[in-house]
């Protein structure tokens, strides 16, 4: 078993993040609140412009179509992030550049799908879009829109795509204004489904390039980067890509982004775990019943043997920072942080000497799992 770590010096509390979409009512700002229930929701809604759509230069900007058979239009978007509308305005533009008829391009904020229509009043008054066949077939933007890019869409007025389309990816960053060492990225309270592609991202230079991105391993509830060796980086964040989510958003409650404290030895042992029924019972005075439910929650005491005014001190930073009153992720055993991390709240904090003059003493932490 590894020995526990801290992760309680979140940097998103003193530097804001940003964020590539947001919902009004559920903003960026919410990941800093210790309430994973107050989450960051990408944006969404009738009339809202839906999520971001990323266009990449060479990647998915190509959008092949024919007016007349066998003869090949090939525009390119131009790359940058947009909405539905600004995207749909975009193919609108770019495909009549090249073309003679009208084209109309539109997002359902019902069936949450493009449809791109032609009034096929040029050339040979034919509308085929050309996913497989296309010359700029492998760096189409049929995939980012919902088509499926496995067969071309033969002529028609107009093509609704196969698939739903929310985004194309959505990015929480921060900009921590010096290389900083990061050894840990934590997100509680998220509804990513079971196929999201989720990864940290770091830059050394302001998102010109990404110079790493590890993949978290989607889970329900926590979800947890963790590194003996730092990351150091200034520009640090997380990438969501979750296009077809059904709750048509993506969220995160809390979003850590920081340093640990690991002690030198292990906790002792691991203590009771009392499960807490917190439910108010009402009983009349003829002793019927009834109840206020509330969500159960655990309690447990962590003990460690310190030894030394270095690990002392390391003890007592992280409670003069977080006290009995503010939240923080702890990881009892990095070896598999997926299934040990957990979000709690200190409740006691108990010191006993076993020898002062050496600084050997017993620390009793309580603390309470937060819900």
């Amino acid at each position: 078993m590894a020995k526990i770590k801290f992760f309680y010096d979140n940097l998103l509390k003193t530097y804001p993040p940003t964020e590539t979409s947001e919902h009004v009512n559920f903003p960026v700002e919410n990941v800093q609140h210790r309430d994973f229930n107050k989450a960051w929701r990408s944006n969404y809604g009738a009339g809202s412009g839906w999520g971001n759509f990323k266009i990449v230069a060479g990647v998915n900007d190509g959008i092949d179509f024919e007016e007349t058979i066998g003869a090949q239009l090939n525009p390119t978007l131009t790359p940058g992030e947009y909405d539905t509308d600004e995207l749909a305005a975009e193919m609108k533009t770019q495909m009549e550049a090249v073309g003679a008829s009208t084209y109309t391009i539109t997002y359902s904020d019902l069936t949450n799908k493009f449809t791109l229509a032609s009034n096929r009043a040029g050339g040979g008054g034919t509308f085929k879009i050309c996913w497989l066949t296309g010359i700029n077939a492998a760096t189409s933007v049929g995939t980012t829109v919902g088509f499926d890019v496995t067969a071309d869409d033969l002529d028609a007025a107009s093509h609704e795509a196969d698939y739903v389309r929310i985004h194309s990816e959505e990015r929480i960053i921060v900009d921590l204004t010096l290389t900083t060492d990061i050894y840990g990225i934590i997100i509680r309270g998220l509804n990513f489904s079971a196929l999201a592609v989720v990864d940290a991202i770091f830059s050394a230079d302001a998102w010109a390039t990404i110079a790493e991105h590890p993949d978290f391993i989607t889970q329900d509830d926590i979800m947890i980067l963790e590194w003996d060796a730092p990351k150091n980086y200034r520009y640090v964040g997380v990438r969501i890509k979750n296009a077809n989510n059904t709750d048509l958003y993506v969220k995160a409650g809390v979003l850590f982004i920081g340093p640990q404290f690991q002690p030198t030895e292990n906790f002792l042992h691991e203590g009771e775990i009392q499960r807490v029924d917190p439910s108010i019972i009402m009983e009349s005075e003829s002793g019927q019943e009834s109840t206020l439910q509330q969500e159960s929650f655990d309690t447990w005491t962590y003990t460690f043997r310190v030894k030394g005014s270095t690990q002392k001190g390391y003890f007592d930073t992280m409670f003069n920072t977080v006290g009995t009153s503010k939240a923080l992720f702890v990881c009892e055993d990095p070896s598999i942080p997926l299934t040990t991390t957990k979000y709690v709240r200190f409740t006691g904090w108990k010191w006993t000497p076993i020898r002062r003059d050496i600084n050997l003493w017993y620390l009793s932490i309580g603390v309470k799992e937060q819900r």
